[in-house]
């Protein structure tokens, strides 16, 4: 199950760059750049409401520009945590063993 779980945020993670990437392009495109902070916002919004994924980026969305950068230790903080599960029961404790 770990495995599986880094396989799919390891995916989750390039595709999500991938379409920042199309962002920070269209803020740089000669013809009709993307401007704005609201603007270049909500379509970052997008992408990261799509993936969810925005806790794993730290972004600067400025008016004229987006760059954005993976926050690698919040990655490694979850990937820490793969294939450890916890589960809450209102079982009494005598119900059950370990």
């Amino acid at each position: 199950m770990a495995t599986r779980r880094a396989k799919k945020r390891q995916a989750l993670l390039e595709a999500t760059e991938r379409e920042l990437n199309k962002i920070v392009a269209a803020t740089q495109r000669s013809r009709r750049p993307l401007k704005g902070e609201a603007p270049i916002g909500l379509r970052v919004g997008k992408v990261l409401h799509r993936f969810k994924m925005a806790k794993h980026f730290r972004l600067d969305i400025r008016e004229a520009g987006f760059s954005y950068a993976r926050d690698e230790v919040k990655i490694a903080e979850e990937a820490a945590l793969d294939g450890i599960y916890v589960v809450r029961t209102n079982v009494q404790k005598a119900a059950l063993d370990t």
